[in-house]
């Protein structure tokens, strides 16, 4: 059974049918710091073209810079929508008519035509007009006789004059946002308003016609931006033999269902496909499905070829479909459950709709609030539909647990700064946010710290218990973690961290900007404050300094008072210079970060990025102070960083500088295991990336805001085409019909992740909120308390932290027994092994190529004089009619030897071309190569194994086995032939030693004999008898 991701899957297809995708065989995949690195490389490329630049000048000129990045931001995230636009529409006209379609714009109209149309004005309606005109002048209300006046002036001016007084015109009867007015007329001129309202409607519709043909213009022009930075991409892509993660979707859906071969593919998939497994089926994208359609087209095709009992089996809850960002459309979840449905009953075979309505997570008070929420219209939008029974029933019924509603942070009139504080020390202003950071914290360290029981299990609640959910990474995930802290609760932070953020790291890298520049002071400053020059007591909180005086911690570090008498007064100096006048006296704070700092310098040249960090982290105690300081969750970021050096070093030329610049570019970001429970600490997280997991202690503090569209672009769900209004003044119908439209999927997608944090919870639930800008009334907050409020008792106001509701379930049966946590077994005793040396390596470390042996090489004569090239052409020559012409009958051999010397070596003289054929076939029959050359013999045999402890490894160029012995054939080339046995070379006896010791292993019942063949003369000389005095000595 395999089991892999979808984009995993896909490799391997593509791997296995790479010439049918149209693929590289041998592409590699590319990871996200990859593809970031591409796309900036493309985008840069594309910016600079000069077949770009007005396009360029259109979209800057609607933008700021902020803007413009965020909308190139944008669009690369869309690259999959942009290729499917290059697909569908091969010419720009094809284009421009879908366009003209979509924003029911006439064909080929431009915005000079547009305003001539509606400044064409027929008779009947200029008759209309004029009356209206004098009708309004005569009014003695001030706006109908300004109104009036335009209209006579509009209708008085030349045909041609029309369109530049067209927007004063318009305004008649339009208000700002584009609207009739409501009132275009005052009471006394009201037999006019049916004309009005006509040329109102026109006036309308003209002018959101033109907004429309400006939006088709400047999406245009955005998308022959995206468009070349998408080719571009691809093209640097297809230069480094890489794919992205989308490109392995796409090209296996065009494989499956496009391609000539797909009928191919889908039946050599087919013999090895009986069951088809889709996890987290509600987050499958429309692509995806694609794909499973196309492999699971056989399962349905009735009996087929083999009555084999064929299933697709799909696990999914489209009330958790949270991630739209990653292309999930929950409606494709029950399209494709339709879909199956009818494939597979229309087979004959059976089909299984499995409702699950049972959580065996959730206690019976957070299930009743999940139902009570779910009877709503409004948060029921978007996760059960009006008629489907969405009730939920809870498996422990019968233990304890409890929901709680807390009152809203509120803003408070004194919510300000200090007006005076020291520059050295930070401040934190009492904000609502700030404050129910300070309330949870005192809530999880009474449960934590206290002592309280979590009654379904019996035993004290742990910090690893419990997890706060935010719906968005913000400044309370900063602040709680702050007061955690303080309160001496441990927490992991984050669930997502981009790595130059991590404070850690920064001090890592400054470490590394003061090392390739000593003269920046700013730099200076930060390392000497850094962990890595020690602690010192005024930085640490109180509950750190107790906890860092039971651990036996020296706080010695370069305190602020330190720095500043360091930098006060040094005049033109540098503070490096300044501080080198402290290593007389290394006892002292800054001497000891002197002659640390000195230490690195003497080192930062001659060392690659991994190795100086290693020596930092390592050797220098830089490891152990950052956890002294910033707990364990600092090594994650440590780890990473490190593993970032090490692959730099091994892909790019070794530069610190290149290496921060790298980081500084990539901006990498690492992903926790949200289920790494090693430092039992509180777990704050983003609603998303709990998805899958859960907790006994849920805290939802953001529960108070809507989602807000953001995005700067739409792309129409009927054709898929991009549409851009950077402003709302900009927009035409179309375009709001858009925003509206995503803004219900938001607003849906808001309602199923409060879904997803509410089933987070095993146990307690706590849902609170601080008050922002513009009050909702149907967001989290308000839709879990309304829910409550006639079915939970108020829990009163006894205190500040007391909640409002409070809905709770009894414990009735014995607790679960707990399961032994590994961190109270005693530790296994360590291995005796581990207090052992480690044995020497065995000798050689590599592997001995017995063609190349300790001993020296017979010396040879220069490669470059003609006599030795003469010697490495005959030496080749014979090599070939060696291994041609013993497949050939006696008579036929020296014939065919001088043809293929004659093909082989035309330069060689007749007389030595028929002396040499003669004198390998005269060889082939000599007596000592008595069946040596018969078919059933081997040329080039590899050869490995272990002789007295040393691995060896070659290639015999001749084997023979008969009934009784084993003969070893080397060809030598050399050109001086050696006139007795004894003068052959130290170095080829050594060699066949080797071999003759690992052909007795192979062959322990036959004499094995060595001989060696001298290709200049040719000549057979058999070194057997030499072989053996060797292997004696």
């Amino acid at each position: 059974m395999k089991v892999t991701t979808l984009h995993g899957f896909c490799q391997s297809l593509l791997k296995r049918f790479p010439l049918e995708a149209g693929v590289s065989p041998h592409f590699d995949v590319l990871d996200e710091a990859g593809a970031k690195d591409l796309i900036a490389r493309a985008q840069t490329d594309v910016l600079g073209a000069p077949a770009y630049a007005d396009c360029l000048k259109t979209i800057t000129m609607m933008t700021d810079e902020d803007s413009f990045l965020k909308l190139l931001a944008e669009m690369t995230f869309h690259l999959s929508k942009l290729r499917r636009i290059d697909e569908r529409f091969k010419t720009p006209e094809a284009l421009k008519a879908a366009y003209e379609s979509a924003l029911s714009l006439p064909p080929g109209a431009t915005v000079e035509s547009l305003k001539r149309d509606f400044c064409d004005i027929s008779e009947e309606r200029e008759s209309a007009l004029k009356t209206a005109a004098v009708v309004l002048s005569a009014s003695k209300k001030p706006t109908d006789k300004q109104k009036g006046a335009v209209v006579a002036a509009f209708l008085a001016a030349d045909e041609a004059d029309r369109p530049e007084r067209l927007n004063e015109y318009a305004d008649v009867f339009l208000t700002q946002s584009d609207t009739i007015r409501s009132r275009l007329v005052c009471k006394e001129s009201e037999t006019v308003l049916p004309d009005m309202l006509k040329e109102a409607d026109l006036a309308l519709t003209c002018r959101q016609r033109v907004k429309s043909l400006e939006t088709m213009a400047r999406s245009t022009d955005l998308l022959k931006i995206g468009a070349a930075i998408l080719n571009r991409y691809t093209a640097l892509k297809a230069e480094r033999g890489v794919m992205d993660y989308d490109d392995l979707i796409a090209s296996a859906k065009r494989l499956l269902e496009t391609s000539d071969a797909a009928a191919w593919v889908l039946f050599k998939l087919d013999g090895g496909i009986d069951h088809i497994l889709v996890d987290e089926a509600q987050d499958t994208s429309p692509d995806q499905w694609a794909i499973i359609k196309a492999l699971a087209d056989e399962f349905f095709a009735g009996a087929g070829r083999e009555s084999r009992n064929r299933t697709i089996f799909a696990v999914g809850d489209k009330k958790q479909s949270i991630f739209s960002f990653q292309g999930a459309v929950p409606e494709e979840f029950e399209r494709m459950r339709l879909f199956f449905k009818q494939k597979v009953e229309s087979a004959g075979q059976k089909w299984n709709d499995v409702p699950m309505y049972i959580s065996f997570r959730s206690v019976q008070a957070v299930i009743d609030t999940v139902n009570l929420v779910l009877k709503s219209p409004v948060p029921r939008d978007g996760v059960a539909a009006p008629d489907e029974d969405a009730t939920h029933v809870s498996f422990r019924k019968k233990q304890g647990g409890l929901v709680e509603v807390w009152a809203l942070e509120e803003k408070n009139p004194d919510d300000t700064r200090q007006p005076f504080t020291k520059p050295v020390e930070r401040t934190f202003s009492q904000t609502p946010v700030t404050r129910l950071a300070q309330k949870i914290a005192r809530r999880i360290a009474r449960m934590v710290r206290g002592g309280e029981i979590l009654e379904s299990q019996n035993r004290p609640i742990r910090a690893g218990d419990i997890m706060v959910l935010v719906r968005r990474r913000n400044a309370f995930i900063e602040d709680l973690s702050r007061e955690l802290k303080t309160l001496g609760v441990p927490v992991s932070g984050v669930d997502r961290l981009k790595i130059t953020t991590h404070v850690a790291v920064k001090d890592l890298m400054v470490l590394g900007d003061f090392l390739l520049l000593p003269e920046d002071d700013l730099a200076l400053a930060t390392v000497l404050r850094s962990p890595l020059c020690g602690t010192a007591a005024d930085d640490l909180t109180d509950a750190n300094a107790g906890a860092a005086a039971r651990a036996g911690m020296p706080l010695t570090g370069v305190s602020e008072r330190d720095l500043f008498d360091l930098a006060f007064d040094r005049g033109g100096r540098t503070l490096f210079d300044r501080l080198k006048t402290y290593e007389s006296r290394p006892d002292t704070p800054l001497g000891k970060a002197y002659l640390f700092l000195k230490d690195l310098l003497g080192r930062v040249d001659k060392m690659r990025p991994f190795e100086l960090y290693s020596y930092v982290l390592g050797p220098k105690g830089g490891r152990a102070a950052f956890v002294a300081r910033l707990g364990e969750q600092a090594l994650d970021a440590l780890d990473e960083f490190m593993a970032l050096a090490l692959k730099f070093d091994m892909s790019q030329p070794p530069s610190l500088q290149n290496f921060l610049i790298s980081l500084r570019k990539n901006d990498v970001e690492i992903k926790r295991d949200p289920e790494q429970a090693a430092f039992d600490a509180v777990r704050i997280m983003t609603v998303h990336a709990s998805k899958g997991l859960q907790a006994p202690i849920v805290f939802l503090p953001d529960t108070h805001q809507l989602p807000t569209v953001k995005d700067r672009t739409f792309w129409t769900d009927d054709d898929g085409l991009l549409l851009w209004s950077p402003s709302k003044p900009t927009r035409c119908e179309r375009v709001k019909d858009e925003i509206a439209a995503e803004e219900r999927k938001q607003r849906r997608e808001y309602n199923r992740l409060l879904y997803v944090a509410l089933t987070r919870a095993a146990d307690r639930l706590y849902v609170a909120g601080w008050e922002s800008k513009g009050s909702p009334t149907e967001d989290w907050y308000t839709s879990v308390r309304n829910a409550l409020s006639g079915h939970a008792p108020d829990a009163g106001n006894d205190g500040p932290d007391a909640p409002v509701l409070r809905l709770t379930c009894e414990q009735t049966e014995p607790p679960a027994p707990a399961p032994e946590r590994l961190e109270n077994r005693a530790p296994a005793p360590l291995p005796e092994w581990a207090r052992r040396p480690a044995p020497d390596e065995p000798t050689p470390p590599r592997p001995l190529a017995p063609s190349r042996p300790d001993v020296d090489d017979p010396a040879a004569p220069s490669p470059l004089t003609a006599g030795r090239v003469k010697a490495v052409k005959r030496g080749i020559l014979v090599h070939s009619l060696l291994e041609i012409l013993p497949r050939l009958g006696e008579s036929d051999r020296f014939a065919a030897a001088r043809r293929l010397i004659a093909v082989r070596a035309p330069d060689l003289p007749d007389d030595e071309a028929g002396e040499l054929a003669r004198s390998v076939v005269s060889l082939l029959t000599a007596p000592e190569c008595a069946g040596v050359f018969r078919p059933d013999s081997l040329a080039e045999v590899p050869v490995s194994g272990v002789v007295d402890d040393r691995v060896v490894n070659g290639k015999i160029d001749r084997v023979a086995v008969s009934d009784g012995e084993v003969r070893l054939f080397d060809y030598k080339s050399g050109s001086r032939v050696p006139e007795t046995v004894d003068e052959t070379p130290e170095a080829y006896v050594y060699q066949m030693a080797a071999y003759k010791a690992l052909m007795r292993e192979i062959y322990p019942d036959k004499t094995v004999r060595c001989f060696l063949l001298w290709t200049e003369a040719p000549k057979v000389v058999e070194i057997t008898d030499l072989v053996s005095r060797y292997e004696r000595t």
